[in-house]
């Protein structure tokens, strides 16, 4: 029926996206990365607020050094675990090689509570399957790697 339809948008950063109900969902790949992550964007009908695009932009722009920054923190994570992969040695890169992208989650404004934007690159290991790291973002920016069991 025509009147099903969900709105969408193509957005130039973002892509097509399509408004789900309280928040708009896409694809996004990010340099570093070999494939998309599924993007969720926490926004209402109107769209994506400039500052989740501009937060969006910085973590695309950054995406590469945000993946390397984030190596060390992602072994940490894997080893409270129990779930350090054999064979890493001293190449922190090869980490990666253990984990699936699976989604980019684009907070609001009301994640921190301060008007930063939170924006998480969410995992699912290859090893086991109820571990889902994910790498936290502020405006953008590294914050830290979450432990995800």
């Amino acid at each position: 029926m025509i009147g099903d339809r969900k709105p969408s948008l193509e957005h130039p950063l973002l892509g097509r996206i399509t408004y789900v109900s309280r928040y708009w969902e896409g694809h996004v790949r990010l340099d570093g990365f070999e494939t998309p992550f599924q993007l969720i964007v926490r926004a209402g009908p109107d769209g994506p607020s400039e500052k989740q695009v501009a937060a969006m932009a910085r973590l695309a722009s950054d995406s590469a050094r945000i993946r390397r920054e984030a190596s060390a923190p992602m072994i940490e994570v894997h080893r409270e675990s129990g779930l350090v992969p054999g064979g890493l040695g001293a190449d922190l890169e090869r980490i990666w090689d253990t984990l699936e992208p699976e989604q980019v989650e684009l907070s609001n404004e009301d994640y921190y509570r301060d008007g930063r934007i939170a924006v998480l690159l969410i995992f699912g290991s290859l090893q086991e399957p109820d571990f889902a790291p994910a790498i936290e973002t502020a405006d953008g920016r590294f914050v830290q790697v979450l432990g995800g069991t």
